[in-house]
């Protein structure tokens, strides 16, 4: 089977994209897979594509047809063979996904809402909450790479190679940034900082900590300046990127997530640790992303927390549900 994987530039939604490969390949090994990268031109040309698209399927049926693909994005490729099916996560590039699929005639899956497309556009739409489409497919968490094995092996990498102590207890700490309705002023920062050391003292543990590309600058630095002493290790994102997720969940007992980013929230899920997000009360999120987070909730796979309020400690000794792997595609295709 030929698949074709396409991404944006962010970060969550391409790691999504390679958990569906992912399950497809547990489903058919012998994959063939090629990567386009795509960046649309503007909101306003998704808009116009998207009304095409849902008004004038049919005129998209024709490969030559695909020389108007300028007038929408400033970069992408055509695939070099015909796809049997084709993947992709987000809105940026849920209409070319539907656009090769009506050119080239074959499957796609889009994960995550639709964003006003119709739902005939696609074969499946994978989604974490039930969002009414005919042709969903409901999955526990968001799709990801990790597995218990892979985590082990990070971990056992990771301390080798940063000669870190295996005595120590740590606990992660995966920092996000303003998002999906989240927006985090100074006293949030200055909260997450007495946050860490108090249990930090409560604990007696070691914290792995990273920012992401969301982060801004000036508070990593605050960040790293001011938790240095209590880390056992600090990536501030934006200055030095380094891929450390996966040995961050392996090694930790615990781990905490700023509430903005669904995708590192479904990757600490999937290790199969205990969970703790950490929000703000005071936030813009949609009913979908509040959905999202109360389903995690009512499963048992997070607990939440804010600082408006004083910090649980009994949180801490809670043990969370453990996520429990299963191929969500393994029903639903078939080559």
């Amino acid at each position: 089977m030929k698949v074709l994987f396409l991404k944006d530039d962010k970060p969550g939604h391409y790691n999504q994209t390679e958990g569906l490969l992912f399950y497809l390949r547990e489903i058919f090994p012998n994959l063939e897979v090629e990567y386009i990268e795509v960046e649309i031109k503007s909101k306003f040309s998704r808009k116009i594509l998207r009304f095409l698209l849902n008004n004038f399927s049919s005129f998209f049926e024709r490969k030559s047809r695909l020389k108007y693909l300028s007038f929408f994005y400033k970069n992408y490729k055509l695939p070099k063979n015909n796809p049997d099916l084709i993947i992709s996560t987000g809105g940026n590039v849920s209409n070319i996904n539907a656009w090769f699929s009506k050119a080239y005639n074959c499957k796609n899956i889009l994960n995550g809402a639709l964003r006003g497309l119709k739902e005939e556009l696609f074969t499946y739409v994978t989604t974490v909450i039930d969002l009414g489409y005919k042709n969903q497919i409901i999955l526990d968490v968001a799709p990801s790479l990790i597995t218990k094995e892979k985590l082990e092996l990070a971990a056992n990498k990771f301390l080798e190679e940063k000669k870190l102590s295996k005595e120590f207890i740590y606990y992660s700490l995966l920092i996000g940034g303003d998002g999906a309705g989240y927006k985090y002023d100074d006293k949030f920062y200055n909260d997450l900082i007495d946050f860490v050391k108090n249990i930090s003292k409560e604990k007696n543990i070691k914290w792995l900590i990273t920012t992401s590309r969301r982060t801004p600058e000036k508070i990593e630095e605050k960040l790293k300046n001011s938790l240095k002493d209590f880390c056992a290790y600090f990536v501030d994102y934006n200055n030095n990127p380094q891929k450390v997720m996966l040995p961050f969940l392996g090694l930790s007992e615990k781990i905490f997530v700023t509430e903005e980013s669904s995708s590192m929230i479904s990757e600490a899920i999937l290790s199969e640790k205990d969970v703790i997000t950490i929000g703000t009360e005071k936030n813009k999120a949609d009913l979908k992303y509040k959905q999202i987070l109360n389903k995690f909730v009512y499963l048992g796979y997070i607990g939440r927390c804010n600082f408006n309020n004083e910090f649980d400690f009994s949180l801490l000794n809670n043990k969370m549900n453990s996520f429990k792997y299963k191929n969500p595609l393994k029903d639903k295709l078939y080559e």
